[in-house]
């Protein structure tokens, strides 16, 4: 584990307890105080704050207060922002907030060391999948470390927009915080639910200013607005400060006392168009490559842009967009001050343009992976090899364990598909992932309604009747289903899917168990697994003996699993089922080893979707065989890690 430094060894903070200090913000107290109390204390000990709030509401502006309040009490400050063009690339988010600290990496565990380089593709060994957990040791060793020397602040802005990875990461220091003088300050956009910290994590949501606030504010951004409009923009900025701060600088009360108006957001979007059309029309192109873009890298987006204009330009061209408040320049970034700024560019930018942007990025974009993603955006129609280019990005995705990502590939790939056959077969990849391991019912039925299965097609109409039942709590009680497992099952193997009839029928067997189903019942799962074919030693056949027959088929179940224990499996989901058949017979001592496996295989393959259920049945066997430390230990895990995973569609729930 990471290294724990005595506090005793830190440098104190400037304390300002009790001294007010002025603040560019209005309407913000709460918040403020919130900071400095973290910030007063934290020689004291570790903690997280989570600033959640709508959009433009002002969380980027509480942030950028915060660190200008810990650099002046000698705090330093680490920060990643997230972008939605990004949120595909592992590991995009924790590169930004390390790279100050990457010089003290040498002084790293050596396992963690070279996960770390491998994770930002600083190794020579890039192309294998770096180990998660590794990672987020080897970022728990760094943050402490730096520590040890002055206190650290971690600031996540965007974090609903950070990649998959980064965010499991940030999630496992979250935890491990209250021996450090560390403070993490996350800022997630209102709608996204994201797991951070654990139950005592302050949480705090940020509101819309208040009349006397909001009026003082726009006073103070545009004095001598006439009474009309200033009433105009208190009643439709409704409290939201980026609003009240950006549609005086786009709109002139002359010309647009009258206009009409968006909705909200959309508004603030055709507010910073409005500035757009006075840049120069090199410095608007370039603004369209860096909203499309999914780096920040100037370079990348000038070389884009002389693609696009068939000339060459110099960093000059920023300079308007600059003076014009809508992005922040430096030698090694280019960043939208806020991301309505890149949505409203995107919004004002026709399809027509938008295709060509990426274009010119996929020509001069080197990462295969990047590449291939604007090479999509840049189609129009089908592109039946672009589709195999994304299957092959998802294969290697998914030795990352970015396996959220995999599906957003999956279903790139399935719209770059010229037939029908091709986008029900990567639509049904897509929706096989979701559904066995992130375990998001709603993702799994949109994708199955893309995937627009009919009758006639028995094989995916088994591997529809699949996703959906995996997609159930496994404790479900409902015997109905076990003859609709079987005929799926029957579907499967009459289609050559023999892998998938057997997992099928491991499902009809777990209900016979827990639906206390009749001999009958039970009697035809098992014809119905005899007819498969499969070989005596077959784990799934062993797993359906023990669940249909526990008692009866005992004793030989025992001897299969004795000779399956001999050799490694490989696949945490053979492990998996295995040591449950174990359990479920009362090999306890069986159970554990085959658990223990899968554990082990999940963690390198960094899915820890599926880890909870897996940790849950390690701990009843631990339990069993007298391991009373090791069943405290995975059962605590399990808990952890059922609470923390995190979905787009909800909270994934563990299906053990």
């Amino acid at each position: 584990m990471a290294k724990r430094l005595k506090k005793t060894a830190l440098p104190r903070p400037k304390q300002r307890e009790g001294v007010p200090r002025s603040t560019s913000l209005q309407g913000r107290e709460t918040e403020i105080a919130l900071i400095d109390q973290l910030l007063d204390r934290i020689d004291q000990g570790g903690s997280n704050l989570v600033v959640s709030g709508a959009t433009g509401i002002g969380k980027s502006a509480i942030l950028d207060e915060a660190k200008s309040r810990a650099r002046e009490c000698g705090i330093t400050v680490l920060g990643m922002t997230g972008v939605l063009a990004e949120v595909h690339i592992a590991f995009a988010g924790l590169e930004q907030a390390l790279r100050p600290l990457m010089k003290q990496a040498k002084s790293l565990a050596s396992r963690q060391r070279s996960a770390l380089l491998n994770a930002f593709r600083m190794s020579d060994d890039a192309a294998a999948s770096p180990d998660i957990w590794l990672v987020a040791l080897a970022t728990l060793s760094l943050l402490t470390e730096g520590a040890g020397h002055k206190p650290i602040l971690l600031i996540a802005d965007d974090a609903q927009w950070l990649d998959e990875a980064t965010r499991d990461v940030l999630s496992f220091v979250s935890r491990r915080l209250s021996s450090d003088p560390i403070v993490l300050l996350l800022a997630v956009r209102e709608g996204f639910d994201l797991p951070f910290g654990d139950a005592g994590t302050l949480r705090h949501v940020v509101p819309p200013l208040g009349n006397v606030d909001a009026a003082r504010l726009l006073d103070l951004q545009a004095p001598g607005l006439s009474r009309d409009l200033h009433c105009r923009f208190l009643r439709e900025a409704a409290g939201n400060p980026l609003a009240l701060v950006e549609l005086p600088r786009a709109i002139q009360a002359a010309d647009h006392g009258e206009g009409r108006w968006l909705p909200l957001t959309e508004r603030l979007e055709r507010a910073f168009c409005s500035r757009l059309s006075e840049l120069p029309d090199v410095t608007r192109t370039l603004l369209s490559v860096a909203a499309e873009n999914d780096g920040t890298s100037p370079h990348e987006i000038m070389r884009a842009s002389e693609v696009l204009l068939d000339g060459s330009i110099g960093v000059d061209v920023f300079a308007p967009a600059i003076s014009a408040r809508l992005i922040e320049f430096d030698a090694t970034e280019v960043r939208f001050r806020h991301p309505l700024v890149r949505s409203a560019i995107h919004q004002v930018t026709d399809v027509a343009t938008r295709k060509k942007v990426h274009a010119a990025l996929a020509a001069i974009i080197e990462d295969q992976d990047r590449r291939l993603w604007h090479r999509a955006a840049a189609t129009i129609g089908p592109d039946d090899e672009l589709a195999v280019e994304h299957d092959l990005m998802a294969t290697r995705v998914l030795r990352r364990g970015a396996l959220t990502t995999v599906v957003e590939i999956l279903q790139i790939a399935a719209k770059l598909s010229s037939t029908k056959k091709a986008r029900r077969e990567r639509l049904l990849r897509a929706a096989e992932f979701a559904a066995v391991d992130l375990g998001r019912p709603t993702l799994v039925e949109h994708l199955l309604r893309g995937a627009e299965v009919d009758g006639s097609d028995r094989l995916s109409a088994a591997r529809v009747g699949w996703c959906r039942e995996v997609g159930e709590p496994q404790m479900a009680n409902d015997p109905r289903k076990i003859s609709a497992l079987i005929g799926f099952a029957d579907q499967a193997h009459g289609a050559g899917a023999k892998d998938l009839a057997s997992s099928l029928l491991v499902r009809a067997a777990q209900r016979c168990l827990w639906s206390n189903a009749s001999s009958d019942v039970r009697a035809s799962v098992l014809a119905a697994a005899s007819q498969l074919e499969l070989p005596e030693l077959d784990p799934r056949l062993i797993a359906i003996s023990a669940y249909v027959e526990p008692l009866q088929q005992g004793g030989e179940v025992y001897v299969k699993l004795q000779a399956l224990s001999a050799g490694r499996l490989g696949d945490p989901h053979i492990g998996r089922i295995l040591g449950s058949a174990a359990n479920i017979i009362g090999a306890f001592d069986l159970g554990v080893s085959f658990l223990a496996e899968s554990n082990a295989e999940l963690r390198k393959q960094a899915r820890i979707g599926n880890l909870p259920r897996v940790l849950f049945a390690q701990a009843w066997s631990e339990m069993e065989v007298g391991d009373w430390v090791g069943a405290m230990r995975e059962a605590e895990e399990a808990v952890r890690l059922a609470e923390e995973v995190e979905a787009p569609y909800g909270p994934r729930r563990p299906r053990s």
